[in-house]
């Protein structure tokens, strides 16, 4: 097991695979809540094609599901955020602690939906007309496909799809809300999905006042004041040292990360 957060973010090819089954907020939650009450992650592939774990009556389906669910939170290996993880479960499926940390490494884990969040969605967002629908996903595939030439080689089908469960899978972290006239609103994040972004920017190599310039903060639609809040209520709890003035940033991690 690698200990370091540096490698949990997904820089590979863009691919449309992980973000096709979208959200799975339920199956995760099933999936976890398994492994926490002492299923072993050797015997979880078993289980799982077996309907020990997931109501799906389809064997397609739940190996599809953990393919997906495994990609997402478990592959990278790290044990602290796979045990952080567990926990988050304890206050229900719906629970702040369980979506915002969840959705946190379903952003990391798909490089597609990290940049159409980052980039396209925060734009809309900052620019204050917060309306969204699908096709702002179609037009930014067209966007990119210059730079990535893996997206040309997609299926319309493909790219339809990706764009109805990319907002589909938004609207259940909290990102959209509405179902016909859809819009961007600021979803709620617990304190330890905030820290867990901080330490995997701080294992990137970020450092002072790098972190707060950071465009990953972009995908919980923190600017630079909200930024600063949750920085400081972490340093509140203990977990850091953060002080700011002006340009200058004294941030220093306290709490144990990563291990």
């Amino acid at each position: 097991m690698d200990d370091s957060l540096s490698h949990i973010r997904d820089v590979g090819v863009l691919s449309s695979t992980l973000s096709s089954k979208g959200p799975l907020i339920d199956e995760s939650y099933l999936i976890l809540q398994a492994y926490r009450e002492g299923v072993n992650i050797r015997d979880f592939r078993d289980a799982m094609v077996h309907g020990q774990i997931l109501p799906h009556t389809s064997y397609h389906t739940r190996r599809t599901i953990w393919n997906h669910v495994f990609k997402r939170y478990f592959k990278h290996g790290n044990e602290w955020v796979i045990r952080r993880l567990k926990e988050s479960i304890s206050g229900g499926k719906d629970s702040i602690e369980f979506l915002s940390l969840a959705y946190l490494y379903y952003v990391l884990r798909d490089r597609f939906t990290f940049m159409f969040i980052t980039e396209r969605l925060w734009s809309i967002w900052d620019s204050k007309t917060i309306s969204i629908e699908s096709n702002d996903v179609r037009e930014y595939l067209e966007e990119i496909s210059e730079d990535f030439i893996e997206v040309t080689h997609w299926r319309e089908s493909t790219k339809r799809k990706l764009a109805q469960n990319t907002i589909r899978s938004l609207t259940a972290f909290g990102l959209i809300k509405g179902n016909k006239n859809r819009s961007i609103q600021q979803p709620s994040i617990s304190d330890e999905a905030v820290f867990h972004l901080l330490c995997v920017l701080w294992d990137e190599g970020y450092r002072g006042k790098q972190i707060i310039d950071a465009p990953d903060w972009r995908m919980f639609l923190f600017d630079e004041s909200n930024i600063s809040y949750a920085l400081s209520r972490l340093s509140m709890l203990g977990w850091i040292g953060f002080e700011k003035s002006g340009s200058t940033v004294i941030l220093d991690l306290i709490r144990e990360h990563g291990v």
